[in-house]
């Protein structure tokens, strides 16, 4: 059988393209595996570690009065502003005091006409004693002497009565912090007119303060009083502050299904203000756990990982970590005891990658 000239020339054409070919670069790389890495391991131990139940809350004043006045009256003194420094004592707003003033001489002077008739009772009853006792004035008039004496001893008690209500109705003219604290407000200006119980300020006690924790019920068995609290606040990020349980609520909160634990806190240098939010965690105490050195686990944004020594080679393990010691890193999840595990991995390592254990530990 015979084939055309224009079959043949195109076979001799297509057969050599059909041809397999090998890349010369390709089969060098296949066969050239990277060079071993030294590292230095060491098996995953387990010690103890501590254990924190994670709680957010609200700083408070260790105390919070807003402070009212006593008596009606028109400012005339107010010496605070907001964030004024006060000790017990001192003075946060005078009233005018003249109307006090004025029914406290009236009422003096009230109490002095009523102990001069005290004493002249008193007289006469002593005088006309002896004479009863002789009869010589008649039982009648004897007791009338002593109803006489009765009464005026009764005025006299409530002269004395109204005198120190008096005496209070001007002291209360001048309104003073009931403890050392912070003026947070002041309710009132110069010149306006306050009635009885009429808010004036509202001071805080700052030197110590009150963190309230929200702690859910299913925690509420694992909190005693004394537990160590630590926090911290937006306001300062990166700065930790302590403090320690001392309260514990009598009742779980139907709302929120969760605990009120109060715990006091030190603020000498006032850092701290009442109102700020807080995150914090409490001690629970020490439970065993996996570890490895702090250096073995490597970060990259959420992600942790480290290299696990599996036969000749490196495997890395994507971890979950837990809590913290000096040198030490807790290993929730995703590391068995006993796993050989790279101690300072290099920019080298990586999954698969065969390596030289220089220091097995």
């Amino acid at each position: 059988m015979k084939f055309p000239a224009s079959f043949l020339l195109i076979s001799a054409l297509i057969l050599p393209a059909c041809s397999p070919k090998t890349d010369p670069a390709s089969a060098g790389a296949a066969a050239a595996e990277p060079a071993p890495i030294q590292v230095s391991a060491r098996a995953a131990g387990e010690q103890p570690m501590p254990r924190y139940l994670r709680v957010t809350g609200e700083l408070r004043g260790a105390q919070e009065a807003m402070v009212a006045a006593d008596a009606p009256g028109k400012v005339v003194d107010a010496p605070i502003e907001r964030g004024t420094i006060v000790k017990a004592g001192e003075v946060l707003l005078r009233l005018d005091d003249r109307s006090a003033a004025l029914s406290l001489a009236e009422a003096e002077a009230a109490l002095v006409s009523a102990q001069l008739k005290m004493d002249l009772q008193r007289t006469e009853l002593a005088r006309n004693e002896p004479l009863a006792k002789t009869k010589a004035i008649s039982d009648t008039d004897f007791q009338r002497f002593k109803i006489d004496f009765a009464s005026a001893d009764a005025s006299l008690a409530g002269s004395k009565a109204r005198r120190d209500q008096a005496k209070k109705s001007l002291t209360d003219s001048t309104i003073l912090a009931p403890f050392d604290g912070t003026v947070a407000e002041r309710l009132v200006q110069l010149g306006e007119y306050v009635s009885s119980n009429s808010p004036v300020a509202n001071l805080v006690a700052t030197d110590r303060l009150r963190l309230m924790l929200n702690v859910p019920e299913t925690a509420v068995g694992r909190i005693t009083p004394g537990q160590a609290v630590t926090f911290s606040v937006p306001a300062f990020p990166g700065v930790s502050f302590t403090g320690n349980v001392k309260f514990i609520g009598a009742a779980v909160r139907n709302s929120a299904r969760d605990l009120i634990v109060e715990a006091e806190v030190g603020n000498g240098d006032g850092k701290l203000k009442p109102g700020m939010f807080a995150e914090g965690r409490v001690a629970l105490g020490e439970e065993p756990a996996i570890t490895v050195p702090e250096k073995s686990v490597l970060s990259e944004g959420p992600v942790r990982k480290l290299f696990v020594v599996v036969k000749d080679r490196l495997e890395a393990r994507l971890v979950e970590t837990g809590e913290s010691k000096p040198g030490f890193l807790e290993i929730a999840r995703g590391l068995a005891k006993g796993e050989l595990v790279v101690t300072a991995p290099g920019p080298n390592a990586a999954d698969g990658v065969k390596i030289i254990l220089t220091r097995p530990e």
